[in-house]
């Protein structure tokens, strides 16, 4: 059964590597665990990420106070508290 939590598999590492979100950027994935630990891995390095479409977020719904933000992202929105807040203010805001 496939991990229902973005996964990233790196050319440096023999098992694939699960975390509660990884944010793309143009030369890295910021990998977050639910803690504060943060591990980057250069996109040279990474094979491909594997996640669950309804887990993407776009550049708009990933603010600049998390973690930095990204192009896009796939995130476990559950495990990021102020990440939930900010989406469903974006989402009263719409009409």
């Amino acid at each position: 059964m496939a991990s229902s939590r973005p996964t990233v598999y790196a050319v440096d590492e023999y098992d694939p590597l699960e975390f509660d979100a990884v944010l793309v950027r143009e030369d890295a994935l910021v990998c977050l665990d639910g803690t504060d630990s943060v591990r980057v891995v250069p996109m040279d390095k990474v094979n491909h990420v594997e996640a669950d479409p309804d887990s993407m977020l776009v550049e708009r719904e990933l603010p600049e106070t998390f973690y930095g933000g990204g192009e896009y992202g796939f995130v476990d929105v559950e495990a990021y508290p102020d990440l939930e807040q900010h989406l469903e203010e974006l989402e009263a805001e719409q009409y």
